[in-house]
């Protein structure tokens, strides 16, 4: 069960964090200059943290799961 809610944490950290860098890194294209680069990294450089982090995070609840699962079968 734990290993299910560190998974689904994870999985809304990847959706999250890949949201706000998507949406930075297209900022600047659409509107058509008026933010510049240097503003759009105010969101493009805690959207790849936050990606990152649930990327990690998901790979944990996906260990857990497993260690779960093999520790059922051996009982």
């Amino acid at each position: 069960m734990v290993g299910k809610i560190i998974l689904a944490l994870g999985v809304l950290g990847i959706l999250l964090g890949g949201a706000v860098l998507l949406v930075s890194l297209l900022l600047p294209a659409l509107t058509n200059g008026r933010t510049s680069w240097e503003e759009a990294l105010l969101g493009i450089i805690p959207g790849a943290i936050v990606l990152v982090l649930g990327f990690l995070i998901t790979l944990a609840g996906v260990v857990v799961i497993l260690v779960g699962r093999k520790n059922r079968r051996a009982v």
